[in-house]
């Protein structure tokens, strides 16, 4: 084999390993059907960027089953907040998404907190959150 067939072959399995990252649209919102994993927060607030969960969420709020409170996230209770460069996981259940929209058709992204599936949500827009 030469040379270029043997770099390819090896430079194939580095490069499936880094998916294209997610681009956002005109208004800065990335796709709703992106399986990013990890995110870091590029919010200038020096407050942090402000992540939110409703109280009354199904503890099993993957569930198919699942009977969710209305989904106006932008006025669910701020449950925690990441400064900028802090970097995020993102919680891909359950159907691989990372993303789910709010009652005006905006992504949030679901971050991982942790173990047991526990969640809380940060606007997914480029003005907040980057793909890293």
């Amino acid at each position: 084999m030469n040379r270029r067939v043997w770099t390819t072959l090896l430079l194939l399995p580095l490069l499936a390993q880094h998916p294209t990252l997610p681009q956002p649209n005109r208004n800065g919102d990335y796709p709703l059907r992106t399986g990013h994993r990890t995110w870091v927060v590029v919010d200038p607030d020096v407050k942090g960027l402000n992540c939110r969960w409703f109280p009354q969420a199904p503890k099993a709020w993957y569930s198919p089953m699942a009977h969710w409170p209305p989904t106006d996230i932008r006025h669910w209770p701020v449950v925690r907040r990441f400064p900028r460069g802090t970097v995020l996981r993102a919680n891909l259940a359950p159907a691989g998404f990372a993303m789910i929209p709010d009652n005006r058709g905006l992504p949030w992204l679901k971050v991982a907190l942790g173990k047991d599936e526990q969640i809380c949500l940060v606007r997914a827009n480029r003005r907040f959150i980057r793909p890293r």
